[in-house]
């Protein structure tokens, strides 16, 4: 575990597996006893291991000795022919179980993700209902855990050697933990609630009187925070008049973050709101504009409140190690130690020096989100309206199958990936929603307006289809089912980011490619969202150190927290001011506690990139992705070769450096 903050005394996270009180000796001891008697004691060291697995799931409240030892002795398949069997039935089972449960919420929550009708209060009320509250509690019931944990529970950490054995880990962890489904409703309402305000978190930019006749925006101007704001202030490089827009915005983003902004005017497209005194007209009349405060950590509170309950029935008992340990299984040393070597790297003032060689100004603080080092300040235009080629969601799904080929797929191939993603207008952010069984439809969700996709959404369209293509190739031929997917959110990211690389190629934009400014650029990328990323990571430390904190309590420390990794890691390139711009990520408020997989992201996808080069796409996108759900260094050994680094990149950033003029 890490210190989090230099200057804070925040306590390591507990790291020992939970575990429940131990089993009757003399049931567990009958048991093995007569598995022995039946299947000799060549299976005598996987008897004792299932037997004590099974233990610490079964019911000991409502159960007795004999029927714990009988259930052994009915349910227990040695290894081989038995095994293999129970391994392909339990697979289906808990497959078809988890995986309807995702088709189900793919249908209740529609109205809190689609944007084709009104949220309505209804629509929110389907959003929170989670039918598998239970199925923790049932696994236990009719002992389907117990089965599980019989045949193949395991502590064992030791890469498998076969598929049969990945798969067996992977259906190792089923009925472990028990998470009441009182919590877990009450965990759905919360995540349903966060949804809808983030959703909802709109800014017209046009209803704004900033106070400077130079700043203003069209008609309709509606941008949602952060990203919305951060996309469109990284879309004004080389227009005129960008600097005051940009830094208008900027100072947007810092009243997000210290509660400056009216509450009026949050999706509010009536209110105008005139920053110079903080006043609001609507309707005619004016008033004093009410501060947001800490509104956005009021919602997080009740998320994370909720989570607080759940933790003590889970297996680490607490947030921090449970992502590291169960859900990215990095461990939280190696990814601090990747996300402070990207952060700490000298060349990261010899990549800001060509950034404002390319802007042709000194550095601001909003430059970290710079993306235009091809083509420098300004993009040359398309030669056509891309709202007119993309009015709606329908006109995207109907594109996927051609982008597909044009990044490599077979005709027929791209067809059948294409077949198996449906895109949507997005009520919030763009994400992606991958199959829950072979039934089932990868789900893209990407913003649509109401003249047609622009620019910026296109790209986000793309990192979706980077997603979607990967949910599609690492579900339905996989091999067995609980190998569906990749090792963790980070993998998935770095097939994302590669698809939304090639965002201007597939509009048709011809841009010249400087593979030395190429990788300036994914340095950069991953430089900007990695302090983020670092500042939720000491955020939820200090949480965890200050559990009795209020939402204006959890305001201040993030914003504390953000300007201290500001301080150590940005200061020296853009200036002691970082305008809060470390603490404005909106993904924090679902307490998913999710930014470092952007960074691993980038590190992983830099990685693939690299490997990718010499080789064709598409073939080569189908073998990684055929790996599946395997721990995520044996991933990266058997991708490409190599463990999960950022040595790759830093080498490579060095060397760009060097080649590049005038830096």
């Amino acid at each position: 575990m890490i210190n989090a903050k230099p200057d804070l005394d925040l306590p390591g996270a507990a790291t020992a597996v939970r575990t429940p009180s131990p089993a009757p000796r003399p049931a567990v001891a009958s048991a093995a006893a007569a598995l022995r008697k039946r299947f000799g004691q060549k299976n005598s060291k996987d008897i004792e291991r299932g037997v004590a697995f099974c233990a610490r799931v079964w019911n000991w409240v409502k159960s007795d000795d004999v029927a714990f030892v009988a259930f052994c002795e009915q349910h227990y398949h040695p290894p081989g022919k038995a095994r293999a069997g129970l391994l392909r039935r339990l697979d289906e089972i808990v497959h078809l179980v988890g995986g309807s449960l995702h088709v189900i919420a793919k249908t209740t929550r529609a109205g809190m993700d689609i944007a084709d009708g009104d949220l309505t209060p209804t629509e929110e009320l389907f959003g929170a209902f989670s039918p598998g509250t239970h199925l923790d509690e049932d696994l236990r019931t009719f002992n389907i855990a117990a089965l599980a944990q019989l045949n193949f529970g395991t502590d064992d950490l030791a890469p498998p050697k076969t598929r049969a054995g990945w798969a067996e880990r992977r259906l190792s962890r089923v009925g472990r933990t028990v998470v009441p489904a009182d919590l877990l409703a009450e965990a759905s309402i919360r995540m349903a609630e966060v949804d809808r305000f983030v959703s909802g978190f709109n800014i017209h930019l046009d209803r704004i009187d900033y106070g400077d006749p130079s700043v203003r925006f069209p008609k309709d101007t509606v941008r949602i925070s952060h990203w919305g704001l951060r996309d469109l202030m990284t879309s004004l490089n080389g227009q005129e008049n960008a600097l005051p827009r940009q830094r208008a915005i900027r100072d947007l983003m810092r009243a997000v973050v210290d509660g400056d902004l009216p509450r009026e005017v949050i999706g509010n497209p009536k209110a105008r709101w005139r920053r110079r005194d903080g006043v609001i007209e609507e309707n005619g009349a004016e008033k004093a504009g009410t501060p947001s405060g800490a509104l956005r950590w009021e919602q997080f509170q009740k998320a994370y409140d909720v989570q607080r309950r759940i933790d003590p029935h889970t297996l680490f008992g607490n947030i921090i190690d449970n992502k590291f340990k169960l859900d990215r299984e990095i461990p939280e040393e190696k990814v601090v130690r990747i996300l402070t070597d990207i952060l700490s790297a000298p060349v990261a003032a010899r990549v800001a020096q060509f950034v404002g060689q390319r802007l042709g100004r000194p550095l601001e603080p909003h430059d970290i989100y710079f993306k235009s080092f091809q083509a420098g300040a300004k993009k040359p235009p398309l030669g056509y309206d891309i709202r007119k080629r993309y009015p709606t969601a329908e006109s995207l799904t109907r594109a996927i199958p051609g982008i597909l080929v044009r990044l490599g797929f077979a005709k027929a191939r791209a067809a059948w990936i294409g077949e198996r993603i449906q895109v949507d207008n997005a009520r919030s952010a763009g994400h992606a929603w991958g199959p829950g069984t072979v039934h089932d439809k990868a789900r893209l969700r990407v913003r649509v307006d109401r003249g047609g996709v622009n620019e910026e959404e296109f790209g986000t369209f793309m990192h979706e289809l980077g997603h979607c293509t990967e949910q599609v190739l690492t579900s339905y031929g996989m091999d067995y089912k609980a190998l569906w997917g990749v090792p963790n959110t980070a993998f998935t990211e770095g097939f994302a980011f590669t698809f939304q690389d090639k965002a201007d190629f597939i509009l048709g934009r011809k841009t010249t490619i400087d593979p030395d400014v190429m990788v300036l650029q994914r340095f950069w990328e991953v430089f900007e969202i990695t302090g983020p990323a670092l500042t939720e990571i000491r955020f939820f430390h200090w949480l965890y150190a200050n559990p009795r904190a209020t939402a204006a309590e959890m305001q201040a420390a993030i914003r504390r927290i953000g300007d201290g990794v500001w301080n150590e890691f940005y200061a020296r390139i853009f200036g002691a001011e970082g305008h809060g711009l470390m603490s404005v990520y909106s993904h924090i408020l679902w307490c998913s506690f999710y930014l470092a997989d952007y960074s691993m992201g980038y590190v992983i996808a830099y990685q693939v990139r690299k490997f990718l080069a010499t080789r064709k796409f598409a073939p080569e996108m189908e073998r990684l992705c055929a790996l599946g759900c395997i721990y995520p260094e044996s991933w990266m050994k058997a991708a490409v070769g190599e463990s999960i680094s950022a040595a790759p990149l830093l080498r490579d950033v060095e060397t760009a450096c060097r080649r590049v003029k005038g830096i």
